[in-house]
């Protein structure tokens, strides 16, 4: 045998025996708890009607909460969604080389993605024009520390269900993973013209699915849940799996370190103002059409609340008439279709002219 041909094996030979020092810290699975363990996570990769009843109320509440910008309703989203289950069951099937269990998990994942995706799809359609709220935006900008924090919730779900004494904190583990708010992020940005927080949305759903099954796989690793299997070596499918959801969370990082990167160059990355709706833009911009003396420098509001006040500053070099104000204001709450205070301020160009004395 080669030196090349031992490299591999001896880097696998120190992988093993670095999860077995890491594995002994663990408690370990006895025979019955394993049993009790696999029909509990399969019965929570079942695709029947409850399943897909609790999907659909969990994408209409995420849904409603991120264009309302209530915390509150979007953390019962996550309490209510199933989707946690079909992950976690795949995260086992790795482990224990189950082809039909994965199939199964993957398949059933799947199906509620879509009918969350649907759902989310619909309520952006009957809600066109929104005004995004910082519940939305905040799933449309993912950072690296995102992956982090999924990856740590498929530890902790695989964890708690491998140990019945600490089940009870499930619940957290679900508001940990917040998996179907940036799905629901996705549906509703897609109807409303928001490309670019579909698809940092989209990055972050992935990256949250990724991780969670390679971090339930690992404890269930460590828990000793192939013990049955002894030392033999996994089945050529989890390699390949394993290996393509490794390469999915490198080429997921990229994105996600170059948010962080971007936020450390540009700083706060909580805006001290809001976008308006795209009415509310459009009208002002062709209003201003009538006034070509009058160039937008910003639009925006001040707040999240539906009432929240609208800020309009314009540079001017011949100044405008009273009625300017006045009208605009009226336009814009027209197209706002409430009664927000507007606020104009018009600055004068200050370009310094030289005066005949100054030469």
């Amino acid at each position: 045998m080669t030196t090349n041909d031992r490299v591999p094996i001896e880097a696998k030979s120190l992988t093993d025996s670095g999860l077995r020092r890491i594995a002994s810290l663990f408690p370990r699975l006895e025979r019955d708890d394993r049993k009790d363990m696999v029909e509990r996570i399969e019965s929570g990769a079942r695709a029947d009607a409850d399943y897909f009843i609790m999907m659909a109320i969990a994408a209409m509440l995420a849904s409603l909460g991120l264009l309302q910008g209530s915390t509150a309703v979007i953390i019962g989203a996550m309490l209510v969604a199933p989707l946690m289950g079909p992950l976690v069951a795949a995260g086992l099937a790795i482990v224990q080389g189950n082809v039909q269990l994965i199939r199964k998990s993957i398949t059933v994942a799947v199906a509620g993605i879509g009918v969350a995706l649907l759902i989310s799809i619909l309520i952006g359609l009957i809600n066109p024009g929104y005004e995004p709220t910082m519940e939305l935006e905040a799933r449309g900008n993912p950072d690296v520390l995102d992956l982090g924090i999924a990856l740590a919730s498929g530890m902790a779900a695989a964890y708690a269900l491998g140990r019945t004494n600490v089940s009870s904190t499930l619940a957290g583990v679900a508001v940990a993973a917040a998996l179907v708010p940036p799905l629901t992020v996705v549906g509703i940005a897609m109807t409303n013209e928001r490309p670019v927080i579909a698809a940092n949305a989209s990055v972050l759903l992935l990256t949250n699915l990724v991780c969670i099954i390679l971090g339930a796989a690992l404890i269930f690793r460590l828990l000793g849940a192939r013990a049955g299997q002894g030392e033999r070596s996994a089945s050529p499918w989890v390699r390949r799996l394993v290996t393509g959801l490794g390469a999915t969370v490198l080429v997921l990082s990229i994105p996600l370190i170059m948010n962080v990167l971007a936020v450390h160059r540009i700083g706060q990355p909580r805006p001290l103002s809001y976008p308006v709706g795209p009415n509310v833009r459009d009208a002002v911009d062709q209003y201003l059409l009538d006034w070509p003396q009058a160039e937008l420098i910003a639009l925006a509001r001040n707040s999240i609340e539906p009432k929240a006040g609208i800020a309009v500053l314009l540079s001017t070099e011949d100044g405008l008439p009273g009625r300017f104000e006045t009208e605009l204001r009226e336009i814009i709450q027209e197209a706002h279709r409430g009664e927000p205070i507007v606020r104009v301020f018009a600055l004068h160009d200050a370009i310094a002219r030289i005066l005949p004395g100054d030469e």
